[in-house]
């Protein structure tokens, strides 16, 4: 388990995810700001439950941000199994 976790990624657009208390599959709180190369219209949504307490996305224009509390880990997507 990682007590803090940082990472940056680039495709169309640059990533930044915080994410605090990071373990294998689960993480307590996940941050993310997204500055896209392309403009899109803005929406606003709020989800719960489906492997997460709450996730809060918000998207205008360019810049995108995401926040997630006790969910699954956003690195961990592309392996097989998620429960």
């Amino acid at each position: 388990m990682k007590l803090v976790d940082f990472t940056i990624k680039e495709d169309y657009g640059t990533e930044y995810n915080f994410i605090l208390l990071k373990g294998k599959r689960r993480s307590l709180i996940q941050i993310s700001f997204h500055w896209n190369d392309y403009p899109d219209f803005p929406y606003f949504q709020i989800s719960f439950g489906n492997y997460r307490v709450i996730d809060i996305l918000f998207w205008c224009w360019k810049f995108g941000f995401a926040f997630e509390f006790l969910g699954t880990t956003w690195s961990c997507w592309n392996e097989e199994t998620i429960g």
